[in-house]
């Protein structure tokens, strides 16, 4: 049984590792294949449809299969998955990230990025128009649809994690004293959480890799890991995800069908002792509860008519009905916040995606950890019975919600960019529908409207493009240029001529105040949800039939998986795109991910 769950903590902790290393690489991914969240949403929800495609099946064929043997081909599969979902990045080539065109100055080494008459359309022009100057039939090339690689390997890494939780458990669960199957369960399940903290700190270095990374010249790039336009090496991680998979499965195939009950042995020493040496009269142990014999194998296939059965007999139970109900909610809420908070983070509090995984990774996890290996001590120190372990839950979450109440005063405000959230002149906030992208001081520029290669003038405004803030000479080059004689900043009062904007987005003070605060918040709630999560999940253990347990384990997990897990990716980044200010442009046109969002909208 120890090896048992020293081999299950492993594959806990290996499904925990490249589950949260793909969540933090979400919004690498949607930049790297330029595609909106709801798409990353579905990737995300691929996931999900893998598990259920056989989730219900391996559930209830449970007891009836070797499952240690399974459980390892579970995890073979994840490292199947892993491996191909880095295949795109050997089919796309290099990475070419939005950047405006600029005239060189001959006689120095100055460019202008506002240039009277240049080529393309101006910016008087309406967006929409701008993809039919593009071939059209350039956006059918091959790279628009590499992202179905991470589809098809996260659909794998789904169906291989499917066997993991429910025979694992329910493995547990059968050959340990019932006393001290609720700590197992709780010490496989905490100890898995060390895989999503080294998950998510293998994705924020990815994450501050450049994605071609090795082959490309970094001091030549402009940008930093806070520029929206930044793609990490995604794809590296994957590899090493992989590998984690494959060895997890390795201890599995040499575990027997099934154990000895835990302590029976020691029952038999002291009924030894007790009848004083007359062996006539010591009972023979209790056969473990799965003894596997050719005529189970053959039932295994005429039991599936007893499936409509044992499913009315679950849903007949109203504590289970109601423990569906609140893992369904649970689902929704967290798998909507760990798929986007990275970007939340981001947008809001102008944290680079690597630092933001950086902290979920070293902060948010640790403490969940602790909250469910604390849940599950106070229930072995305390023996609490189902009754106890419910208001025990109870409490807990509704403090956790008393404490969600706070986000509200998390506010921070809307990045200023001129044209798209405050007009030229700076003064009061625009309308969502009134963007005016020239001014007076730009509209001998020609500027495109279609581009995003951000600079934050003089004044604290951050400008879409230096053509927009009508630079007309720069010195310095890659991250380090500088604009000057910026017609758009000098109109602010700020004197003719020596007017310049830097590359990037300005930085706002009050929201780098506020990020401490909300990462407080968060760690509370972490913590208060973790706490009552394990008292919760051995409610359902000790509310069904112990012929069930598996069968139990696999529906909640079926539940929230298709009420909660698919769906929630989905709806939340069709949400967050409805809050998108401005959308890059792939290279052949069309619109990419976005790069600045309506913050106040997005909290």
């Amino acid at each position: 049984l120890q090896i048992f769950l020293g081999a299950l903590a492993f594959s806990f902790f290996a499904k925990g590792f490249s589950g949260s290393y793909m969540k933090s690489m979400s919004s690498q991914i949607e930049r790297r294949f330029e595609i909106s969240s709801s798409i990353v949403g579905i990737i995300d929800g691929s996931f999900e449809i893998g598990n259920l495609m056989v989730m219900v099946l391996v559930s209830y064929l449970g007891p009836r299969v070797h499952r240690p043997k399974i459980i390892a081909v579970g995890c073979l599969i994840m490292s199947v998955g892993a491996f191909l979902s880095v295949m795109p990045q050997f089919l796309m080539g290099r990475y070419n990230y939005e950047r405006i065109t600029v005239s060189v100055d001959n006689s120095s080494s100055s460019v202008s990025a506002c240039s009277p008459g240049s080529e393309g359309p101006p910016a008087t022009d309406a967006p929409e128009t701008l993809s039919t100057v593009i071939n059209a039939g350039c956006e059918k090339t091959t790279n628009s649809y590499l992202w179905l690689f991470v589809l098809v390997g996260n659909l794998l890494r789904g169906i291989g994690e499917a066997p993991v939780m429910p025979l694992g458990v329910s493995y547990i669960d059968d050959f340990s004293k019932e006393e001290n199957s609720a700590f197992y369960i709780g010490l496989v399940r905490s100890s898995g959480m060390f895989g999503p903290t080294l998950g998510f700190l293998l994705g924020s270095f990815c994450a501050s890799l450049w994605v071609d990374v090795g082959v490309v010249d970094i001091d030549a790039i402009s940008i930093n890991p806070k520029d929206t336009r930044w793609v990490g090496a995604w794809w590296l991680g994957l590899l090493i995800c992989g590998a984690v998979n494959f060895i997890a499965s390795l201890p599995f195939w040499f575990l027997p069908y099934s154990l000895p009950k835990e302590g029976e042995n020691e029952d038999l020493k002291i009924s030894h002792l007790s009848v004083q040496g007359d062996p006539c009269k010591i009972e023979p142990p209790a056969q473990p509860q799965l003894q596997f014999s050719e005529a189970q194998g053959v039932q295994c296939f005429l039991s599936i008519a007893d499936f409509l059965p044992a499913l009315r007999k679950l849903f007949g139970n109203p504590i289970y009905v109601v423990f569906i109900f609140l893992t369904v909610l649970q689902y929704n809420s967290l798998v909507g916040i760990i798929t986007y908070e990275t970007k939340f983070m981001e947008q809001q509090f102008n944290v680079s995606v690597a630092k933001a995984i950086f902290l979920i990774g070293v902060i948010l996890l640790p403490v969940t950890i602790l909250g469910m290996f604390l849940g599950g001590f106070l229930i072995k120190k305390f023996k609490l019975h189902i009754s106890e372990m419910a208001k025990f839950a109870c409490i807990t979450f509704l403090l956790a919600f008393v404490v969600n109440l706070l986000y509200f005063t998390c506010s921070c405000e809307v990045l200023q960019v001129a044209g798209l959230t405050v007009p030229y002149s700076g003064v009061k906030p625009l309308s969502s529908s009134k963007h005016t992208y020239t001014a007076s001081c730009n509209v001998e520029c020609s500027c495109k409207l279609d581009q995003w290669d951000p600079v934050c003038g003089d004044n604290g405004i951050t400008y879409m493009t230096a053509c927009f803030a009508g630079c007309k000479s720069s010195s310095g080059t890659g991250k380090n240029m500088v604009f000057h004689n910026c017609s758009c900043v000098e109109g602010q009062g700020l004197g003719l001529g020596n007017s310049s904007a830097v590359l990037g987005q300005c930085q706002r003070e009050s929201c780098a105040k506020a990020f401490p605060y909300f990462l407080a918040l968060q760690t509370a709630c972490a913590f208060l949800l973790a706490l009552g999560g394990t008292p919760t999940y051995m409610i359902m253990f000790r509310s069904v039939s112990p012929d069930l347990k598996s069968f139990a384990v696999g529906i909640e997990a079926l539940g929230g998986r298709v009420l909660g897990g698919l769906p929630a990716p989905i709806y939340f980044g069709a949400l967050i795109d409805e809050t998108c200010l401005k959308w890059g442009t792939k290279s052949c046109g069309g619109s990419g991910s976005c790069r600045v969002y309506d913050t106040e909208e997005f909290r």
